[in-house]
């Protein structure tokens, strides 16, 4: 069985960055967001590197019926002074939680709410691994991206990027410069 994610803008826009949208879509995975994350898309090029693979059926977004968006609207109203979480975190968190589906953020405050809720949540650096797990892509380019990532988001965590820039150099050059 597939896993399914959603995605939260931050992640969008890391993989938009540092060209990783393309292998972000070959992973096994089946990925939704909702169309407020497609609205926070506001940089050139964004929205319509991303829509391509909504046309393409690799990106799945759930239409909010009056139900849902009332519950979307009341946790909001219950955690916007409290977490300081945006109408647009809630959606991809509700989505997550009432699906049992895998959140992928790199939004502290929603990390900790969705925690909190049992959502399953990862960000931007587990991409990266699993894109390196599944062979989409090699090491050495993963080390060249996270140095994009770091320069490009300066608030991901840098003791884990650090962490793999260090272990996939060693494990280059234990290789012979292969890998």
């Amino acid at each position: 069985m597939k896993k399914i994610v959603v995605n939260d803008t931050n992640v969008f826009i890391d993989l938009f960055n540092v060209g990783l949208l393309e292998g972000f879509f070959s992973l096994p995975w089946e990925v939704h967001t909702t169309e407020f994350v497609l609205l926070e898309l506001t940089r050139e090029g964004q929205r319509d590197s991303i829509s391509q693979f909504e046309d393409n059926g690799l990106l799945h977004i759930p239409v909010f019926d009056e139900s849902a968006m009332s519950n979307v609207i009341e946790l909001y109203q219950q955690h916007k002074n409290k977490t300081n979480v945006s109408l647009t975190d809630c959606t991809v968190w509700y989505y997550a939680t009432q699906n049992n589906y895998t959140l992928l953020t790199g939004d502290r405050k929603l990390r900790k709410a969705s925690l909190i809720d049992g959502v399953e949540v990862h960000g931007i650096i587990y991409v990266i691994d699993q894109l390196v797990k599944e062979g989409i892509l090699a090491k050495r380019i993963a080390i060249s991206k996270l140095k994009q990532l770091r320069k490009s988001n300066p608030r991901l965590p840098m003791n884990e990027i650090e962490k793999r820039i260090k272990q996939w150099e060693k494990e280059i050059n234990e290789k012979g410069g292969r890998l």
